[in-house]
């Protein structure tokens, strides 16, 4: 099963031994990886350079959005033999 994650709130999204966690002011939430296939982000989200690594091993697409609900661009992994054969 393929999962599509939103991320409405602000916050910072981080990688947390092999799983994913959303750190708000509020909480902390844990966010389970195997099944994610994309996540889409339309709150103030703070993201590192290990966290893009993470997602890229992963192969989960990040999709972003800006205040108004309009899309600004996505980082797609880079494929496992981008050079070809």
């Amino acid at each position: 099963m393929n999962q599509t994650i939103y991320i409405f709130s602000d916050g910072e999204l981080k990688k947390r031994g092999n799983t994913l966690c959303f750190i708000t002011k509020e909480n902390k939430k844990f966010i389970p990886i195997e099944n994610i296939r994309e996540i889409f982000v339309l709150g103030e989200v703070t993201l590192n350079k290990r966290l893009f690594e993470f997602l890229t091993e992963k192969k989960i697409i990040i999709h972003f959005f800006n205040y108004y609900g309009y899309y600004i661009g996505s980082y797609y992994p880079r494929e496992h033999l981008n050079s070809g054969y």
